[in-house]
């Protein structure tokens, strides 16, 4: 995976170097350090996915994203991890679509236990958002502890997605 988004965030400083001095485009310092916060981001999100505790989810929480209104809450493990595999191959950012949002999906475990806590007193906590976007491959994420957002393109994550939705 890191190698995939090395790669990737290379590919991207190469493609735009020979551009740079046309359009008033930035400088081959400054595509470079895009690049690398690009790829930096990636691997952080990367990371993030790898090291959700599927075991501890729980529960997907589907809303529409126009109105906020609850679709659908999910509590089976196995299909809540199911549906969010695809994205776990997945190292292309892509821009926010044009497209109107179409449903969020809240991703809540309870939060870890502190020294001197009661495990009745734990909270649930939102750690990670997905939004799907109308009639696109692209979908949003954000990892709300870190506050990290971004977008990647993933036909077989947002089609999963959509299926949780109903």
């Amino acid at each position: 995976m890191r190698a995939r988004t090395a790669i990737a965030a290379l590919l991207a400083a190469t493609v735009a170097l020979p551009l740079a001095g046309c359009f008033g485009l930035p400088g081959p310092d400054e595509i470079a350090g895009q690049a690398e916060d690009f790829a930096s981001q990636a691997q952080e999100l990367a990371d993030t996915l790898s090291n959700v505790d599927w075991g501890k989810v729980s529960r997907l929480v589907v809303r529409d994203a126009q109105t906020g209104e609850v679709v659908r809450e999910l509590t089976d493990q196995d299909q809540i991890e199911g549906a969010f595999d695809p994205l776990s191959d997945e190292s292309g950012l892509a821009a926010e679509p044009d497209a109107d949002a179409e449903y969020a999906f809240e991703l809540w475990q309870p939060e870890t236990q502190k020294l001197g806590q009661d495990a009745a007193d734990l909270d649930e906590v939102k750690v990670l958002e997905v939004t799907t976007y109308e009639g696109s491959p692209v979908v949003g994420l954000e990892v709300s502890p870190i506050g990290l957002r971004l977008h990647l393109t993933s036909q077989a994550a947002a089609d999963a997605l959509r299926a949780l939705a109903g």
